[in-house]
């Protein structure tokens, strides 16, 4: 297919620079990342890598002659591609080399103390960033490149620890006018205006503004329902749920997730406070977990939100777990299954902010 024709992604935008900077074609810098999100996710802490054949490294010392010895990879790949390096990458890469053959040397020897220092101080090959992201559009940015100095070729996607995704939220709490004898009647009018009172001008479409007003104490207890090893069958997009039907999976649930954490921090803005009206609040969720299925972190925190404006409970929670039967809470709803009460939250607050390795192999 035309690549002029399909959406504008990220990764596109990823290998044009490479391309621009190393010469060298997509099939050879095959370049993956640690995970996909859907259109609209934000992922500052994505993790890319792209391969640079040594061979052609080598190649460029010879004169142009091919060397064939161990170079990682094998030389009729390079016939293949065709494919020669840019002159204003080999000065670059080669450094990058040198400096990880002087840190295996070091390795190899016993001297951690020397290995250390190296990755101390090549932590960022800001040389190289520099020469990617200026070839890159604004709204991409790099935020360090590693070399990885494991045996085996990096794959992203594979030997995490753990990932973390953040989600921006701003809403108003949820506030009751009072009458004279301090009790509490109707709900104050601005917490039924809409989101438009919650822009800000440095928003760039990174925080979901709630159109209604929530209680912030509903908001924790419903994220701390979900922490641990659950089933979330009804919290992960309708292909996935279509791929085994609920109660038809005879070994290990395939939606099964072990989630370490997921908290809410919450941050009261000051001027709204001074103006003597609901106080509007950013709260920021972190969830943590080894591995996220697809739309699960959005409809978690869709959910959390539905029970902080009143739509839900709390204790709806165990039930869309399936940990208790939800037969009563279906009939109550007029809905026909259980995932049908999730909504999920819109793209835009969702930040993959974090992937973490079982081996730190990144020098």
């Amino acid at each position: 297919k035309n690549r002029s024709s399909t959406p504008i992604t990220i990764q596109d935008q990823i290998e044009s620079a490479l391309q621009k900077w190393t010469n060298l074609s997509i099939a050879t810098l095959r370049v993956r990342g640690a995970g996909r999100t859907d259109k609209g996710v934000n992922a500052s802490g994505q993790v890319v890598a792209f391969d640079v054949p040594l061979n052609l490294l080598h190649a460029t010392e010879n004169g142009g002659e091919q060397d064939k010895g161990d170079g990682g990879v094998t030389g009729d790949r390079r016939a293949r591609y065709n494919d020669t390096l840019s002159e204003q990458s080999v000065p670059l890469l080669r450094e990058a080399f040198s400096i990880l053959q002087e840190y295996k040397s070091n390795k190899n020897n016993d001297d951690d103390e020397v290995g250390d220092v190296i990755r101390k101080t090549m932590a960022d090959q800001w040389q190289i960033r520099r020469a990617i992201t200026t070839r890159l559009p604004r709204d991409i940015v790099l935020r360090s490149v590693r070399i990885w100095t494991g045996s085996q070729p990096f794959e992203p996607r594979y030997e995490i620890s753990c990932k973390t995704y953040v989600y921006n939220l701003r809403f108003r709490r949820m506030f009751h006018s009072s009458n004279q004898n301090g009790e509490s009647t109707e709900v104050h009018p601005i917490c039924n205006a809409g989101p438009h009172l919650l822009r800000r001008i440095y928003d760039q479409n990174s925080v979901w503004l709630s159109p209604w007003a929530l209680d912030p104490t509903l908001l924790r207890q419903a994220c701390k329902e979900f922490v641990g090893r659950h089933d979330f069958f009804n919290f992960v997009h309708k292909r996935e749920r279509a791929k085994c039907p609920e109660n038809d999976c005879n070994d290990k649930p395939p939606n099964e997730v072990d989630l370490f954490e997921f908290k809410v921090d919450m941050q009261q803005e000051e001027h709204e406070e001074e103006a003597q009206l609901p106080v509007v609040i950013n709260a920021t969720f972190c969830l943590k977990a080894k591995g996220f299925k697809r739309c699960m972190v959005r409809n978690l925190v869709g959910f959390v939100v539905d029970v902080a404006r009143g739509l839900r409970s709390v204790d709806d929670a165990s039930v869309l777990l399936m940990e208790k039967d939800g037969e009563e809470l279906k009939t109550r709803s007029d809905h026909k299954t259980l995932a049908s009460l999730v909504n999920c939250a819109p793209a835009c607050g969702l930040f993959l902010a974090k992937v973490e390795y079982t081996h730190d192999n990144f020098l």
